[in-house]
């Protein structure tokens, strides 16, 4: 049976907290096959952040861990279209 465990986003995700985030998000991946992600307090983020996320997609996708970036807010939603990251992280 499928499960998911969900991670809450701070408001921002920067460089100044990539390392942090780094070490958070190796630590809580699932043994499951879908990790959810809730952006909706994040109000800012930078391409360090971008590259952080994709990054943990990407890791996750080759344990065969789905990711959802889900509640994202709609100006975060802009940043990743303009970053042409729709696809990766849509």
């Amino acid at each position: 049976m499928a499960s998911s465990a969900t991670i809450q986003l701070d408001a921002e995700l920067t460089i100044a907290q990539v390392e942090v985030w780094l070490k958070r998000l190796l630590t809580e991946t699932p043994a499951d096959n879908e990790m959810m992600i809730d952006a909706s307090d994040l109000v800012r983020v930078d391409a360090a952040g971008l590259q952080l996320l994709l990054a943990f997609k990407k890791s996750c996708a080759a344990k065969n861990v789905a990711v959802a970036l889900f509640n994202v807010p709609k100006n975060i939603q802009e940043l990743i279209r303009v970053s042409g990251l729709t696809q990766e992280l849509g």
